[in-house]
Formats: C-alpha cells, structure tokens, sequence
C-alpha cells in the first residue's frame, strides 16, 4: 500500500511580527484550512517551530526517478510557502485591536519619513 503525501509545516511566530497568541493560533489555523484544500487528500499539519519550514513526504512510487521526485518536492515547498504568504498577508487572522494598531504603526512611520525629507531642502 502506497503512502499518501504528507505535509508538515512548522511556522514561525515572528514571521507574524508582535502578534497576540490568539492571532498566532488564528492564522495557524487558517493556514492549515487553506493547504487542506490545496491538498484534500494529503496529511497535512501545521506546528510550531524555530523557522517556517515544511517537509514533504511523496507518495511512494509517484515519480519515476530520484530527479523528479525531488522536483515535485520542491514543486509542493514553493507552494506550501507561497500559500502561507499569503494568508500572513491576508490578515484575516488578525484581530481587530491588532490591525488598527499597525495602521497607526504604518501612519506613524510615514509621518516621520516625511517630516525627515522636508528638512533636508
């Protein structure tokens, strides 16, 4: 009996930024939502890690060669990655008290670098 394929991911809770752990488990969630449904008959995981990794089990005897499973596996990492972009960017795990604490953030900011260029004339 063939095995299936089978993805682990282990975020990183930086990648979020400062984030409260009801976001961080919000977007974990989130994130295992949205590879389920890229992969709905693959195992899929996410956990907690030092870095946002991923590994990738493939089904045995899905590629002809050692090439070309290393192909695939590389194939899956860049869209497992890519899909955890962008979730993070969608911010729907983010709370509301968060999002407009980063908007102010974003104003803030602006706000100084264009008070620094009017003073350099």
């Amino acid at each position: 009996m063939s095995t299936q394929l089978i993805i682990n991911y282990f975020a990183d809770r930086d990648m979020l930024g400062l984030v409260s752990d009801e976001d961080y488990e919000s977007f974990k969630d989130l994130l295992l939502e949205h590879l389920a449904k890229e992969w709905p008959k693959g195992a899929v995981s996410v956990d907690d890690g030092e870095n946002a990794t991923c590994e990738i089990e493939l089904p045995d005897g899905a590629s002809p060669n050692a090439k070309a499973e290393q192909e695939a596996r590389v194939d899956v990492e860049s869209r497992v990655h890519e899909i955890a972009n962008d979730v993070i960017e969608e911010r729907q795990w983010a709370t509301e008290a968060f999002e407009a604490y980063d908007e102010d953030y974003e104003e803030d900011e602006t706000e100084e670098r264009s008070r620094g260029e009017s003073d350099d004339y």
